[in-house]
């Protein structure tokens, strides 16, 4: 592989990459973006005894459990039940538009109709709790908040929020607050990335540049497990569905693994290919697809949010150290030796 063919290669690779792990980012899937708002659960209005409710992991969701032998119904948008939650397990109601509003954490702008009548009561589950998207509790205003405009490098109190249950006919409500809390600064975390660039760039300069490839990409391959660890209850669906939104972050701890074998038998010069691959698929899957944590508050995983954010700066700057390593030191090709030609011996008559 030519310098050049190495450079187009990784031109073609990091396009690809981006077409692929920008959906993860934006979380097209549904899954909740980066924010700056964050949902603050205070419990049940009055208390009732046997009755849990808990905040989702992607701070959008609601958790209910009966743990008693209380009847819970869940009232929806046009105050009609919509969810029912006993010891015997969960019932929805398919009358319910929150049935239908709920698959996804935008509202939909295509008009639900209200279906009067009794409620259809279906099983959804044997467990008795239940877990659900609920609108009531997140922002969704759009625009930046008048208060927040004024005063943006302080925490608010955006709204307090409330939904209404019946726990054996009697009237009690979930009640929370939605905050802002100010965005950290973004440009902090990018001079960690270059921090850590710099630092493996100087350590390939030095006699054991082997011993420093072979750190920084275990380095590289541990912190993008960690990252996949903490962002993994945020993403919908079953496993197969989490696995497949994963493949990016699959492939880089791969290539990482890889590359350290390649580098391991065949050493850094031949190693340069794999090396190149492990940096790009670092840097765009575990950074540039992330790049939204460094510069909001709150982030869709279970890891402390500063923890995160230096997952993502290590991968920004360890993977772009490592792909100038592998884009410079990508081996020419072997000139052909071309025989003489054999001209033969030439006879007098």
């Amino acid at each position: 592989m030519t310098r050049r063919h190495g450079i187009v290669f990784a031109c073609v690779l990091i396009g690809a990459l981006i077409l692929d792990a920008a959906p993860a980012s934006a979380h097209g899937t549904g899954g909740p973006p980066a924010s700056n708002f964050h949902t603050v659960l205070q419990g049940l209005d009055p208390r009732s005894p046997g009755v849990e409710v808990r905040l989702g992991p992607d701070d959008e969701q609601m958790e209910l459990e009966v743990t008693g032998t209380a009847e819970v119904t869940v009232i929806g948008y046009d105050h009609e039940p919509y969810l029912r939650i006993t010891k015997r397990g969960v019932y929805e109601n398919q009358k319910s538009r929150a049935v239908v509003i709920n698959q996804s954490r935008i509202m939909t702008s295509v008009p639900v109709p209200i279906r009067r009548g009794p409620p259809k009561w279906v099983k959804v589950s044997s467990e008795p709790v239940v877990r659900w998207h609920d609108h009531r509790v997140h922002w969704m205003g759009g625009s930046t908040p008048a208060s927040v405009v004024k005063d943006p490098d302080h925490a608010h109190v955006i709204q307090s929020w409330s939904i209404p249950l019946r726990v054996d006919g009697r009237s009690v409500a979930i009640q929370g607050t939605l905050r802002w809390e100010p965005p950290p600064a973004a440009w902090a975390w990018w001079l960690v990335a270059a921090g850590a660039a710099g630092a493996v760039l100087l350590g390939l300069r030095t006699p054991r540049r082997g011993i420093v490839l072979a750190a920084t990409l275990a380095v590289m391959g541990l912190s993008e497990t960690l990252h996949l660890w903490g962002s993994w209850p945020f993403t919908p669906g079953s496993t197969l569905d989490r696995i497949a939104e994963a493949l990016p972050s699959l492939a880089a701890v791969a290539a990482c693994v890889g590359a350290v074998a390649w580098l391991r038998f065949r050493g850094a010069a031949a190693a340069a290919p794999g090396i190149l691959i492990a940096g790009l698929f670092i840097a765009v899957s575990g950074g540039l697809a992330d790049l939204p944590i460094l510069s909001h508050s709150w982030i869709p995983s279970r890891l402390d949010p500063d923890g995160a954010r230096v997952l993502v700066a290590l991968a920004l700057g360890l993977g772009a150290a490592t792909t100038i390593f592998g884009v410079t030191h990508l081996r020419p090709p072997r000139p052909v030796s071309t025989p003489e030609p054999d001209l033969g011996t030439t006879t007098t008559g």
